[in-house]
């Protein structure tokens, strides 16, 4: 298991989800970017019961996931604790009481679903390689230079792009019933959860235009250390039917498809039924499921020992030692899950989902 130690800036969930600080990363025994899972050892068997016996409160839930638990402290208190923190990051469409009482009657899995396709769609801030995808012409890159240019710039300097993406990127996380129709479905980006490409705003802010919107937007694909710039286009790509939609699909799908053998078939990133993408689904699952496991466990002090035994955290080169009282909680870093020991900063990572 990968350890790593976060700063007092970032012990809470919400700090822990800026990754632009510098962090010496212990490397763990497997660690795929990209939706890959990292064992947890030394479970034992408890860790496999957890279904059996029903230990999950939320799993006991109507199949409408709107019945609340039977009892007021139904979860255990870190689990109830990371609850509480996604329900206060993550945005409520509307946000009233109802809404409310809606999203703490929603089990756990699913909470975890929202955050992740919510965080998922603001982007850490960190300096990135700017690189050119074959499909944005010339002439394309020539009309759109004056906007670009300093944007790109920006991207190379590791500054905060997050206020040139959509305002639903910040504001939109669950949808409920009673939403204005414009904003239903508007917790789901189509082109993020399908291709994997974010869109950005190239306009300049000023007193006119206070939020840098624009006509002309930049299709990107943010890996952990690259900045790829795969289409110039405009806000008729998401019109569906339209020429320039059309145009925009078939270089997604290029895009996505730009290491297949000619000939081959392949699949774009499976989307289930409510938008969501498969993989972020199973990664949510994923992770409900090794919490429940895992969490009765961090209350043994032998059973800490052995995460810091096996994670090896340090800083500046010097080991950090596991303190007599430590202080677990579950938490999201970034895209990661796992535990952080607010005593000492360390972050041991359960179940990573991608670096970036």
């Amino acid at each position: 298991m990968r350890a790593l130690s976060l700063n007092a800036g970032e012990r809470s969930t919400e700090g822990a989800l800026r990754r632009q600080v510098g962090l010496l990363m212990v490397p763990s025994t497997r660690n795929d970017n990209r939706g890959g899972f990292v064992s947890m050892p030394k479970l034992g068997a408890r860790a496999l019961r957890y279904r059996a016996r029903g230990w999950y409160n939320d799993r006991h839930m109507s199949s409408s996931g709107n019945t609340a638990p039977s009892t007021a402290n139904a979860y255990p208190p870190r689990i109830q604790a990371l609850r509480d923190d996604m329900i206060g990051l993550v945005p409520r469409v509307p946000n009233n009481k109802k809404t409310l009482a809606l999203v703490h009657a929603m089990p756990t899995h699913r909470l975890m679903l929202a955050f992740v396709t919510w965080r998922m769609r603001n982007i850490p801030a960190k300096p990135r390689f700017v690189r050119i995808w074959g499909a944005v012409s010339k002439a394309e890159l020539d009309a759109a230079r004056s906007d670009l240019e300093p944007f790109l710039r920006k991207v190379a300097a590791g500054e905060d792009i997050n206020g040139r993406l959509s305002e639903l990127a910040r504001t939109s996380g669950l949808i409920f019933p009673g939403a204005r129709e414009a904003a239903k479905r508007s917790d789901i980006d189509t082109f993020l959860v399908r291709y994997g490409l974010y869109h950005f705003h190239l306009g300049t802010k000023h007193a006119l235009n206070p939020r840098g919107r624009s006509k002309r937007l930049l299709f990107a694909d943010v890996l952990e250390n690259e900045f790829r710039v795969i289409a110039l286009s405009s806000h008729k790509a998401f019109d569906r039917g339209d020429p320039e939609h059309m145009r925009l699909f078939r270089i997604a799908h290029g895009y996505v498809g730009r290491d297949v053998l000619p000939g081959q078939g392949f699949m774009t990133n499976p989307v289930m039924a409510s938008g969501h993408a498969l993989n972020v689904v199973g990664f949510s699952d994923h992770c409900d499921d090794r919490m429940r496991a895992i969490d009765p466990l961090l209350d043994d002090l032998g059973y800490v020992a052995t995460l810091y035994a096996d994670g090896k955290p340090a800083l500046n080169g010097e080991p950090i030692p596991m303190p007599k009282r430590p202080k677990l909680k579950w938490c999201f870093h970034d895209l990661e899950f796992g535990i952080l020991d607010e005593t000492t900063g360390v972050f041991f990572c359960v179940s990573p989902y991608f670096k970036r």
